[in-house]
């Protein structure tokens, strides 16, 4: 059965690999790996990964920091239907998943790529900025998969000044997402994806973020005219839930979207002011 191989980094989106049985996967820092871990603390060749008769082991490769399960050091370890191993600071998650799956999760990313096209030829047509808000809402929460999703205007202090979404969590005061995370992407005009934002020693001690339990969050910058108006949030209170860097992939391009369709709404509102005079 194929196993799929989740990496969770501290700081930077998660990474997922499909790994088919009939060949041995070997992981580290190194070039040459099958599956590059890009992180100092990791080995050049950190651990070996193989499948035997359709069991998958991982196998330490003399690896300075060591491969744990929990807090034990593993030299070997049969892995069962789901595991977590940790290299170093790099947490990784694994998952044996039927072959219909892969190919079920290979046609949605494909799938939602045509999706993201559609939907921007919506936002074009919106005339108001509110029904684009809604709309850009309803794509992101699409392509994320995820109901904590919503297009947040900013004001010139980097307030929330327009919620789109859920009313029970994006509702002025009542905010349950990451205002800390929020004014780090207005502050840096980068966004910021955490795939274990306990991690971050920024964030993991912001208080929205231990009062609502947040594990995992997206928040990309919508730049109009040189400056940051808007963010595409998304967050999960789930545990194994994680932002991919194939996710920051597409939202990257879903923001450039939304960035143009305000540039022509507030065009359209120009020429409409002028016609007027």
């Amino acid at each position: 059965m194929p196993l799929r191989l989740q990496l969770r980094y501290p700081h930077r989106p998660a990474e997922s690999h499909i790994l088919f049985e009939g060949k041995d996967y070997l992981l580290g820092r190194a070039d040459d790996c099958d599956i590059i871990i890009d992180d100092p603390q990791v080995s050049r060749y950190h651990a070996r990964l193989e499948a035997r008769t359709g069991n998958w082991t991982l196998i330490d490769h003399n690896s300075q920091n060591g491969c744990f399960s929990g807090s034990d050091r593993i030299n070997k370890l049969h892995l069962a239907r789901r595991a977590e191993i940790t290299l170093g600071p790099v947490n990784c998650y694994f998952e044996q998943v039927p072959h219909r799956q892969v190919t079920a999760e290979s046609s949605f990313r494909q799938w939602r790529s045509r999706f993201v096209d559609t939907a921007t030829e919506q936002l074009f047509r919106e005339t108001s900025l509110n029904r684009l808000l809604m709309s850009a809402t309803e794509t992101l929460s699409t392509i994320l998969s995820s109901d904590r999703a919503a297009v947040i205007f900013l004001d010139e202090q980097g307030d929330i000044s327009r919620c789109s979404g859920f009313p029970q969590w994006m509702n002025g005061e009542q905010f349950t997402g990451s205002r800390t995370a929020i004014q780090q992407a207005l502050s840096t005009n980068a966004p910021v994806v955490l795939s274990k934002v306990s991690a971050d020693p920024l964030l993991s001690h912001a208080k929205s973020v231990i009062k609502n339990h947040i594990q995992a969050l997206l928040c990309y910058p919508v730049t109009y005219r040189d400056q940051v108006v808007a963010v595409l949030y998304a967050d999960s209170t789930a545990e194994q839930r994680s932002f991919l860097d194939t996710d920051l992939v597409i939202v990257r391009a879903f923001a450039r979207q939304l960035s143009m369709a305000l540039q022509v709404q507030d065009l359209e509102r120009r020429l409409s002011t002028l016609q007027a005079i």
